[in-house]
């Protein structure tokens, strides 16, 4: 009897108990996934094109992603909208892939070294690093080979292009990038068989400081950038009749925006060229609006426009480009080189008299310009704007360009 009385009592405590189970389970369905270290060993892929992958390792620290999940992100052919999901939530605080190799269907093949990335949020990644970079094939016209050093990447936020929302999406940001060497080697395009070019970058270097999402302050450097074509390909013959086998140039940059104000200052763009010289160009732009920055194409051309130089310099420094280059026109004209270098100076006074008018500036800027063109060795030319910066509408009104130099003051100074 005790029995039968206590059994409801047994009942009510089990649906009690299938209710909190039941809670729990969709509390556990409802909450996000729990963080934890994975490691992924010998994962291979066939891609329909038959291109194969191979990846011995893959090491997640402290990721909201299950193994299935990176396996379908990292799968090609894939859904491009299921990527972009499952990158969309992608957390992890460190992610290392000690290699990754690729077989193409048409023999190429794809060697990435010490792939390593820290603090990866839904498109942010505070850090990422590739220890090395080869790739060889073969195209239409020959064999190509790639090699590329170390590379690092600071605050890389791709959110943005990962959102989908189109050309109105924030704009994608990079804080700074380093390359230790890049190497490629393949064939001169348009050219017979077996002529390659050769092009190698030494290092490359970029900063960028944010305000908003417009860039406050960047800094790029390019060093020892080699094109080297075959000598018998027609690029190759060029260089030749001017006395070089090949183009070795170093580019720096350093810019300023200020939002505030509105301006935008190029410090020391510079082109130096080895054996050639080198150019510098310091420029300041007003009413830059921050659009210029943004990722509306339609904003920027508007902002490209209403925009407006207020000043310009230009420093030109020979180091024996100007005299091959001169040697060569005179020899293609059949002239000595002194008879064209008398035909350039007379056209360079010309015009500079006839475009600004043939008052005391244009006559000194003509000096100074056949003072370089007589002794190649620097030269500095200056532009500032007239009552305001010189905009791009000021350019299309104009009828001939005696009406733009009527906007600013110019002037030249060769050996200073």
């Amino acid at each position: 009897m005790a029995r039968m009385q206590n059994a409801p009592a047994r009942r009510s405590a089990g649906r009690a108990l299938a209710w909190l189970a039941a809670a729990a389970l969709l509390a556990a369905l409802a909450a996000p996934a729990a963080a934890e270290d994975l490691v992924i060993d010998n994962l291979a892929f066939k891609s329909l094109d038959g291109d194969a992958f191979a990846i011995a390792r893959l090491d997640f620290v402290n990721t909201n992603l299950t193994r299935d999940e990176i396996i379908r992100l990292l799968t090609p052919d894939s859904p491009a909208d299921d990527d972009r999901a499952l990158a969309q939530k992608f957390e992890a605080d460190r992610i290392s892939i000690p290699s990754v190799d690729i077989l193409g269907a048409d023999g190429s093949k794809i060697h990435l070294a010490g792939l390593t990335a820290d603090h990866v949020d839904a498109g942010r990644i505070d850090s990422l690093d590739l220890a090395g970079f080869d790739a060889a094939g073969t195209d239409k016209d020959g064999p190509l080979t790639i090699k590329c050093g170390a590379l690092h990447i600071d605050g890389l936020d791709v959110a943005p292009l990962l959102a989908g929302d189109g050309d109105r999406a924030r704009p994608a940001r990079l804080g700074g990038l380093t390359l230790a060497g890049l190497e490629v080697v393949g064939p001169d395009p348009g050219e017979a068989p077996g002529q390659s070019i050769h092009i190698a970058i030494g290092s490359i270097a970029l900063h960028d400081d944010y305000a908003g999402d417009a860039i406050k302050r960047g800094k790029m450097k390019i060093a020892a950038a080699v094109v080297e074509p075959s000598p018998g390909s027609e690029a190759g013959k060029g260089l030749a009749s001017l006395g070089y086998s090949k183009v070795e140039l170093t580019i720096a940059l350093d810019a300023e925006y200020q939002a505030d104000a509105k301006t935008l200052a190029l410090e020391n763009l510079s082109i130096d060229g080895v054996g050639m010289g080198s150019l510098a160009l310091d420029a300041n732009f007003a009413d830059v609006a921050p659009s210029l920055f943004g990722a509306d194409g339609g904003e920027r051309m508007q902002a490209l426009f209403d925009a407006g130089v207020a000043s310009f310099a230009l420093k030109l420094a020979n180091a024996g480009l100007f005299d091959k280059a001169l040697a060569y026109y005179a020899k293609e004209l059949g002239l000595s080189p002194d008879k064209l270098r008398e035909q350039w100076s007379a056209l360079v006074g010309r015009t500079a008299t006839t475009t600004l008018g043939g008052g005391p500036a244009s006559l000194a800027l003509a000096a100074e310009l056949q003072k370089f063109i007589a002794r190649p060795n620097t030269l500095t030319l200056s532009l500032k704007a007239k009552g305001g910066p010189l905009k791009a509408s000021d350019i299309f009104a104009a009828g001939d360009p005696s009406e733009i130099a009527a906007k600013l003051d110019i002037s030249a100074a060769a050996d200073r």
